[in-house]
């Protein structure tokens, strides 16, 4: 029974340990091009595929930023080293969703990390992703607007 405890407090202890090592980043993310300061800019960081975009609640960070002449930064901090793929969204009436009009075409300014395209639809995770493997990760997303 002793031994039992023992091993089970060096694996809590290693585990606890291993989580401390793990390097950590800190993603800047400047959105430009916004077409005007009302509201805020939204971004959801994502380390899934099965989730990006569409699933903001399944991001690993969200953030929110004031525009200030079109432009926004935010700061991701604490983020371990991997691939991630962020969405942005420009909020215009602060509603914390993409306004869309009757045919599903969005209302308001979005991008996506490596300024991604997709067809018909949001870019893949592929497209968008990129790779966080230093402690500084600069990225520069410009928003894009059907209207």
């Amino acid at each position: 029974m002793k031994k039992l405890i023992l091993l089970t407090a060096l694996l809590c202890a290693f585990v606890i340990h291993s989580s401390f090592d793990a390097p950590m980043a800190t993603v800047r993310i400047e959105v430009s091009g916004l077409k005007n300061d009302a509201g805020e800019v939204l971004v959801s960081l994502y380390d899934n595929e099965a989730f990006f975009p569409e699933d903001a609640e399944k991001a690993i960070s969200k953030h929110r930023a004031k525009i200030i002449n079109g432009t926004a930064t935010l700061v991701f901090t604490d983020v371990r080293y991997g691939r991630y793929a962020a969405a942005v969204m420009h909020d215009e009436n602060k509603n914390e969703k993409l306004d869309t009009n009757g045919a599903g075409i969005p209302i308001e300014g979005f991008g996506f990390s490596n300024n991604a395209k997709g067809s018909f639809g949001p870019p893949s995770f592929k497209k968008a992703s990129f790779n966080v493997s230093s402690p500084d990760k600069k990225l520069k997303i410009k928003t894009r607007y059907f209207f």
